[in-house]
């Protein structure tokens, strides 16, 4: 069972590094585990998302500008 729940998180990430865009990984990532973005590097952070270190700055900008429903 525990070997099929990390399969079905590893495709579900390959599924939204291929058709999502950074800033809904980024809200996912924010939705899911708010927590880690205060302990985990952001290089590491980016890398968890597919994207470069400047991408995610920049989404993180944007969504610092909007106000989160």
């Amino acid at each position: 069972m525990m070997v099929e729940r990390v399969w079905l998180q590893t495709e579900q990430q390959l599924i939204a590094r291929q058709f999502r865009t950074a800033a809904e990984r980024y809200a996912d990532l924010l939705e899911q585990n708010p927590q880690l973005l205060q302990r985990v590097a952001l290089g590491h952070i980016a890398s968890y998302l597919g994207i470069t270190q400047v991408t995610l700055s920049r989404v993180r900008a944007q969504f610092k500008k909007t106000p989160r429903a």
